[in-house]
């Protein structure tokens, strides 16, 4: 069965779909764990859900998908795992256009066509039904708006929430952010508000959106990726895959993560669906 969480204030800070004791063993009959009971997502509000869940066209072999990935971002520490999760992923996804470049110094004259740019990144969205990001990602606490993922040039030209309202994003479907926080409000006093990286992916057109409540380590992250998009495809077996089933496939992905590290929920607990 699936529930929709749009939980309130200090609520909205927990992983409320992964609650429970998980330390039982896997064969006992009833564990007491939200996550073998239901299948969970969130919404920012039920108007959202509602237009999350507004007729789309199918993805199918002539669809794009647009895949983001920043091993290496000027004034940050490197993701060692961020290249190889963009590889891992990319036969799973239809047309895939990948922007993995690392480039040159922000403002120079020669920077890769591959370069992860926001005005790039922006103009390829419209474009694609499935958008996949490895990156860094910035909350903040005063402008929740300002929140941010950090590309190539993010020092001078972020990729904000508010940015994401300008595009057109009548084809979009699936966006996976792969990066810390994206589904933390980071403001005390604006829980209520859901303004949030996950949450503007939604409301800007995406039907489902894979964000995360804190900061997450590449390499696990890597492991989920190629999960989710593995049971992604079993769902739609001899076909591409459905955006429609995301909500199954982070489930199934993170149960077995945690069936791996069930003493360890930091690495899996914090991923989560947002959407139809």
């Amino acid at each position: 069965p699936r529930v929709w969480w749009a939980p309130g204030g200090l609520l909205g800070l927990l992983p409320l779909h992964t609650a429970g004791f998980h330390s039982a063993p896997d064969d006992e009959p009833e564990r007491r764990t939200v996550m073998d009971r239901v299948v969970s997502s969130y919404t920012p509000t039920i108007r959202a859900l509602r237009h999350a869940r507004r007729d789309r066209p199918p993805v199918t072999e002539r669809s794009r998908s647009l895949i983001v990935a920043m091993p290496s971002t000027p004034g940050l520490s490197p993701l060692h795992h961020a290249g190889e999760e963009a590889e891992r992923i990319r036969s799973f996804l239809p047309g895939p256009l990948p922007l993995t470049g690392t480039g040159s110094p922000p403002g120079g004259n020669a920077q890769p066509r591959n370069t992860p740019t926001t005005a790039r990144v922006l103009a390829a969205l419209p474009q694609c039904a499935i958008t996949h990001f490895a990156c860094h990602a910035a909350s903040d606490g005063t402008d929740p708006s300002q929140s941010r993922l950090l590309l190539h040039d993010h020092a001078t030209t972020p990729l904000t929430v508010a940015a994401l309202a300008k595009i057109d994003l009548d084809r979009a479907q699936l966006a996976y952010l792969s990066a810390c926080g994206t589904a933390d409000p980071g403001n005390l006093l604006l829980l209520d508000e859901a303004i949030h990286l996950a949450g503007a992916f939604q409301l800007a057109g995406f039907s489902h959106v894979i964000g995360t409540l804190w900061p997450i380590n590449d390499r696990p992250a890597a492991d989920i990726a190629e999960l989710f998009y593995t049971r992604l495809a079993a769902h739609t077996p001899g076909g591409t895959i459905a955006p429609s089933h995301s909500a199954e496939a982070l489930h199934e992905a993170i149960r077995t993560m945690r069936d791996r590290y069930p003493s360890m929920p930091s690495l899996w607990a914090g991923f989560l669906h947002s959407g139809a």
